[in-house]
């Protein structure tokens, strides 16, 4: 059986509803997906017993605040969803709930192929960040927002340091991690003349 979410304080509201992965169906209809199981998650602390092993698996499971800023003549543009994501930055699944709980997609991903799963059916996509940019609008960093949840940068790639602990920069993001001891984290990327602003929030229920 899926998890499911308590339910938790709406977020800040938008003007403008993001449309995510074609959310946008009855409640009712959206609680028959067809998802997959999330498999067990090892215990804290548990290391492959091999170099050539897989990274251990894990649990994250909170809520995500979403904001796309105004930019040239797209609207700002909003959404607030709790998340339950096991698995690692390899393979892993992301379940994407209502503020009640209520199960509304799907996300998965491994080595060669990301999908999501809707009350639509199953979409393939060939990678994940090609999934977040055709099912939100834009490319979203979500493998290295694995590593930022857990306060640390995604090792694959270069980081750079802030003036304060708990502060870096990467691939064009700021991560804000100094909250980490209260499970809340932030991620903002500025807007130049190619991208426009996006300002992500995780409150982290583990």
């Amino acid at each position: 059986a899926l998890t499911r979410m308590r339910a938790f304080p709406r977020l800040s509201a938008w003007p403008h509803r993001l449309g995510l992965l074609a959310l946008a169906c009855a409640l009712s209809a959206c609680s028959h997906l067809a998802a997959v199981p999330h498999p067990p998650t090892d215990a804290p602390g548990t290391a492959p017993s091999d170099a050539g092993a897989a990274p251990a698996r894990l649990a994250l499971q909170g809520q995500l605040s979403l904001k796309l800023l105004a930019w040239q003549d797209l609207p700002a543009k909003g959404l607030s969803l709790g998340f339950f994501f096991s698995g690692h930055t390899d393979q892993g699944l992301l379940d994407l709930m209502t503020p009640l709980g209520t199960l509304m997609a799907q996300v998965g991903w491994h080595a060669d192929e990301a999908w999501v799963v809707n009350q639509e059916g199953r979409q393939a996509y060939p990678t994940l960040d090609e999934l977040s940019r055709q099912t939100l609008g834009e490319a979203l960093p979500l493998r290295s927002l694995v590593h930022w949840m857990q306060g640390q940068p995604d090792p694959t790639q270069p980081s750079t340091p802030g003036d304060q602990a708990g502060v870096f920069e990467q691939a064009g993001w700021h991560i804000d991690t100094r909250e980490i001891a209260e499970q809340r984290i932030q991620a903002t990327r500025s807007a130049n003349e190619q991208q426009r602003a996006i300002h992500i929030k995780v409150y982290l229920d583990r």
